[in-house]
């Protein structure tokens, strides 16, 4: 029980700055009568969309000879478009500001729609390959589908999922590429992610300035730097010279000083100090060949890092 907001609340109902009704349920959350579970509803709702994609993937797996190829196709393209229908009647107007859902569901449904639709184009992919050898580009189309989405129903989990099909799309591409010019795949993987994490925080960049669905900033530009330092970290075990050590380390100071000039982001610091960590023990590896050493390392500075990231926290609390 919160005792001040209590007395608070009865002093502003003796003054009639509150009428008892209005009162009555600040008073019941001061005395924790009234606890909030809308944290645990939404994960419920997640589950239920994840348990839900499961159930479809076994279902089509169990009975693909039963029904038939056509019956599965028709059945997951309805299915996609009655959740999207619901989403659709029961979501506000299209706006570039941030939008409140006005159910609980109606981003999970909204979800579990889109998951569908792509799940039937995959479906569609392997059974009939309408693209034949081009089939990486349905990959496209999901991507494309899923920030359309995004941004017409408001859903950041949408963007996200929007973007890493891009980013996947990229990656099987280049890949292909490989296999065509016989050129290093990793690097051309490698240089793609980077392309993409870049592509994402100038789009972060460019919706932040001119408000156009301003709150997507965060998505776009928290998986922009996962590409970018998971490029540079992915050479590390081809590394040398500890350029590609030494890179991360940098691209870790760039970071913490960018998220500290953006009003002490405490996500982008703690990010470029766990990319520092990873650069700076690459480099310890690199340069110590005694097991017990490096492993006294390893014991050690994981517990240091935990201490940093507690004073990070503690002193570079971003604003509310």
């Amino acid at each position: 029980m919160n005792a001040d907001v209590a007395e608070a609340v009865d002093a502003l109902v003796g003054d009639g700055t509150l009428t008892p009704e209005q009162a009555r349920p600040l008073a019941r959350v001061a005395r924790r009568e009234l606890v909030s579970v809308h944290a645990e509803l939404r994960v419920l709702a997640y589950a239920g969309v994840l348990l839900a994609m499961g159930g479809v993937g076994i279902l089509v797996h169990d009975n693909l000879e039963r029904i038939g190829r056509p019956a599965i196709a028709g059945t997951l393209a309805v299915a996609a478009a009655a959740c999207l229908a619901w989403a659709h009647r029961r979501s506000p107007p299209f706006t570039w500001d941030e939008v409140k859902s006005p159910h609980l569901a109606l981003d999970y449904v909204l979800l579990l729609g889109a998951l569908l639709a792509a799940a039937d184009l995959a479906y569609a992919e392997a059974q009939f390959t309408p693209l034949g050898e081009a089939w990486p580009w349905h990959l496209l189309i999901v991507a494309v589908l899923y920030a359309w989405l995004a941004f017409r129903y408001d859903s950041r989990v949408l963007l996200s999922l929007a973007l890493s099909t891009f980013a996947a799309w990229r990656g099987v591409s280049a890949g292909r590429l490989h296999h065509a010019f016989w050129a290093d795949g990793a690097d051309l993987v490698r240089a793609n992610a980077a392309a993409c994490g870049l592509l994402y925080l100038v789009a972060g960049a460019v919706l932040h300035a001119r408000r156009r669905k301003a709150h997507f900033e965060p998505v776009l530009t928290h998986l922009g730097w996962l590409l970018l330092l998971g490029a540079a970290a992915s050479a590390l075990g081809e590394d040398r010279g500890g350029r590609w050590a030494l890179a991360l380390i940098a691209l870790g100071v760039v970071l913490a000083a960018v998220g500290y000039a953006q009003q002490r982001r405490f996500s982008l610091i703690a990010l470029a100090i766990g990319a520092a960590y990873v650069g700076v023990s690459a480099l310890f590896v690199h340069a110590v060949h005694e097991d017990l050493v490096v492993f006294s390392w390893f014991s050690i500075t994981p517990l240091a890092l935990v201490g940093l990231l507690f004073l990070a926290h503690r002193f570079l609390r971003e604003p509310a």
